[in-house]
C-alpha cells in the first residue's frame, strides 16, 4: 500500500515539474515590432509601429516619413519605461507587458497623455 502512495506521490510531483517547465518557457518579452494605438493623442501620431530590441526603441507613426529612436528603454519584469523626442517634444512611455501579444500603459508629454495599446505585429 504504501508503494501505491509513493508511486502516486512521483508521479505527482512529475506532473508539477513538468507544467512549471511549461510556463518558464511562455516569456514574456517587448523584443519586436508593435501595432500602436493612442487614441486620444493629437492627428498624426495616434498610430503607428514601435520596434523594441533589448535596450532600445524606435517609433514611426502612421503615414510618416520619419523615425524616432528611443533615448533609453528600462525593461524590467512586465514594465517598460523609455523617453523619445517626437519633435522637439520629450514624451515618456510607462507601458506592462499583459501577455505575448498585447502591451498597454500611458505615452506622457508636457501638454496632455494618452492611453497607449500595443499588438505584437505578425512577421
Amino acid at each position: 500500500m504504501k508503494n501505491k502512495y509513493l508511486l502516486f506521490l512521483m508521479f505527482a510531483l512529475f506532473l508539477l515539474s513538468g507544467s512549471l517547465c511549461l510556463d518558464a518557457q511562455v516569456k514574456k518579452s517587448h523584443q519586436g515590432k508593435w501595432n500602436f494605438e493612442a487614441p486620444t493623442a493629437p492627428e498624426g501620431y495616434n498610430s503607428g509601429v514601435i520596434t523594441f530590441k533589448a535596450d532600445s526603441s524606435v517609433m514611426e507613426f502612421s503615414g510618416g516619413y520619419y523615425t524616432y529612436p528611443s533615448s533609453w528603454v528600462k525593461a524590467k519584469g512586465d514594465s517598460i519605461t523609455y523617453t523619445t523626442n517626437v519633435d522637439g517634444e520629450i514624451v515618456l512611455f510607462s507601458l506592462k507587458i499583459k501577455d505575448k501579444t498585447n502591451i498597454n500603459g500611458d505615452a506622457v508629454w508636457s501638454s496632455g497623455q494618452s492611453e497607449m495599446i500595443l499588438k505584437k505585429k505578425e512577421e
